[in-house]
């Protein structure tokens, strides 16, 4: 459970200043109150050590004992949302916010906190109207941006995200270059089918907004291959290889799919020839050459590259398999068979990738990671 950092701080003031300039002075208040704080304090306690119901118990009694404490209600509140109980965090949150005399501060967290509440909810619209009336009320509260942005990601409404982190840019001066880019690419995806010049300018867009942004580049050289464009569609991905050669099998798997239907041979020997040329060649490039070089039945040239991939990464099933294809191609089956056999003798490793910052792991590649919320920090997991 992530809770705000502004909340430990709070709660202990309120809990310090309750204690010292209580309100009540009469020996039935002074009791009251003294249970409250003893209550507020078993809560935060059990918060500390992530005991949700006995943290939610304690903090009730601490609000059934002194109504005045507006921080309880907002832990309360947290935990309601955090178990799914959405309508009583709704409930409190709306019964702040409607409080007289009440610091506007105060009243601007718990506008945001209630548009988390519609958002886990999946109440999406309401959701949007309070975390946009956050904004209008201050323009520099980034995590309503933040969260704004990600309802609309949730929606597919790609252009009014992109619009909500461009302004973010220009209020802040921080740099979101890679999300905007990916909102980009989403958007030239939705056009891809029915307006292609459209999506390639947002393709290029993406590209020109970050350089890195590998998933434009995948797709702005899908649409030049589906224009016939093959010179084209080879060279945007060979920019992929060059910048991010782990994500290069992305190219090779696309490759492999349509390579029957490139008419074009001298532009694609080019291609291979420029991978060739490289002093620095990673495992995916070699496998591919080497599948290249098998299919054309240049054996010896396909078992060099293969033995490429195998020096660098000796458990790779791929190339291993692929070695076993040239041992057959050769006539040497009792190599093919025996290798066969090593790799049977193995539990064939799935494809599985994993996030650089909060080590979220997966079985297919997203660009956006679900558990931190951060695009581009997924990387492939190990050698396929």
């Amino acid at each position: 459970m992530e809770w705000p950092v502004w909340i430990f701080p709070l709660l202990l003031i309120t809990l310090i200043i309750g204690f010292f300039f209580g309100r009540r002075f009469s020996p039935k208040d002074i009791q009251e109150a003294k249970e409250s704080k003893i209550a507020f304090l078993t809560g935060f306690r059990y918060l500390l050590s992530k005991e949700s119901d006995r943290a939610i118990e304690a903090f009730m009694k601490a609000v059934r004992l002194d109504t005045e404490t507006v921080e309880t209600y907002f832990a309360l509140a947290s935990l309601f949302r955090d178990k799914g109980e959405i309508e009583r965090a709704i409930s409190i949150h709306q019964s702040i916010i409607t409080r007289p005399r009440l610091d506007e501060a105060i009243r601007l967290q718990a506008l945001y906190d209630l548009a988390l509440d519609y958002k886990k909810a999946g109440l999406f619209d309401r959701a949007i109207d309070v975390f946009k009336e956050v904004i209008r009320r201050n323009p520099q509260k980034k995590e309503a941006y933040l969260e704004l942005a990600n309802v609309y990601q949730v929606l597919k409404d790609w252009a009014a995200a992109y619009t909500v982190i461009q302004r973010l840019d220009k209020i802040t001066g921080e740099d979101h270059s890679i999300m905007l880019a990916h909102f980009q690419t989403e958007i030239g995806k939705k056009l891809q089918m029915e307006d292609k010049r459209r999506a390639e300018d947002a393709f290029k867009k993406a590209i020109k907004i970050n350089k890195k942004c590998i998933d434009a580049y995948l797709h702005l050289g899908d649409l030049y291959f589906e224009q016939k464009n093959i010179k084209k569609a080879l060279s945007i991905w060979e920019e992929v290889i060059k910048i991010s050669p782990e994500y290069s099998f992305l190219v090779y798997s696309r490759l492999e799919k349509i390579i029957s239907e490139i008419k074009e041979e001298r532009v694609f020997r080019k291609f291979i020839q420029n991978l060739e040329k490289k002093r620095e060649r990673d495992i995916y490039s070699a496998l591919f050459i080497s599948k290249y070089y098998l299919g054309g039945k240049n054996l010896e040239k396909a078992e060099a590259f293969v033995n490429e991939v195998l020096q660098k990464a000796p458990t790779s099933v791929g190339a291993r398999q692929l070695l076993s294809q040239i041992f057959l191609e050769k006539g040497e089956v009792q190599k093919a068979i025996s290798l066969l056999t090593q790799i049977s003798q193995n539990l064939l490793p799935q494809k599985s990738y994993q996030c650089s910052q909060c080590g979220y792991e997966a079985t297919k590649l997203s660009w956006w990671c679900p558990q931190c919320q951060r695009w581009d920090t997924i990387k492939p997991k190990g050698i396929f």
